[in-house]
C-alpha cells in the first residue's frame, strides 16, 4: 500500500513490538511504503500524554508550511514550539525496518517490555503497552461520534 501523490499517507492499524537488546523496534514493512521514499520520521513527546507522536518527513514539512503561512505565531506559540522541538528526534529505520528510539524518549512513553505503534491517520502514535492499554476509552460511543458521525 503506497501513498498516492497527491494524497497524505493515512495509517491505520496497530502493531506490537518488542525492543531488542539495542533498544530497536521494526518500523512495519506497510507503513514504510507510505513514508514517501523516506526512511525517516519525527518523533515528538506529546506534551500531556505518554507517547510519542510520529510524522513523514512529508507530513513534517506539510505543518511546518501550514504554520508559516498562518501568520499568527506569538510569542506563547514560539515557546510552545522550542517546547515540543527540544524533546523531539529525527528517527531512521536501516533496511531491515529497525528504529533506534532514544532513551529520553523511551523514557517519556515508560517503556517496559512490549510497544504499540498506533495509526492515527496522518501521524503515528507510540505508546508503552501499559500505558496504551489505559488510554484506550471504556465505551466506544465517544470515538464513533467523532467518527462517524453524521454517516
Amino acid at each position: 500500500m503506497e501513498a498516492q501523490q497527491n494524497m497524505p499517507a493515512l495509517f491505520v492499524g496497530s502493531f506490537t513490538h518488542s525492543l531488542d537488546a539495542k533498544r530497536r523496534m521494526i518500523f512495519p514493512s506497510a507503513w514504510r511504503n507510505l513514508a514517501g521514499g523516506s526512511n525517516q520520521l519525527f518523533a515528538f513527546p506529546h506534551p500531556e500524554e505518554k507517547c510519542l507522536y510520529l510524522y513523514t518527513a512529508a507530513e513534517m514539512m506539510r505543518r511546518i508550511n501550514e504554520l508559516r503561512n498562518s501568520g499568527s505565531i506569538d510569542a506563547g506559540d514560539q515557546q510552545a514550539i522550542r517546547s515540543i522541538t527540544a524533546g523531539a528526534e529525527l528517527l531512521t529505520w536501516d533496511a531491515q525496518g529497525r528504529i533506534r528510539i532514544g532513551e529520553n524518549l523511551l523514557a517519556h512513553i515508560e517503556v517496559k517490555e512490549q510497544l504499540v505503534l498506533v495509526g492515527a491517520l496522518t501521524r503515528i502514535e507510540l505508546w508503552s503497552s501499559e500505558n496504551f492499554d489505559l488510554a484506550l476509552p471504556q465505551e466506544s460511543s465517544a470515538a464513533e461520534n467523532v467518527f462517524f458521525g453524521g454517516y
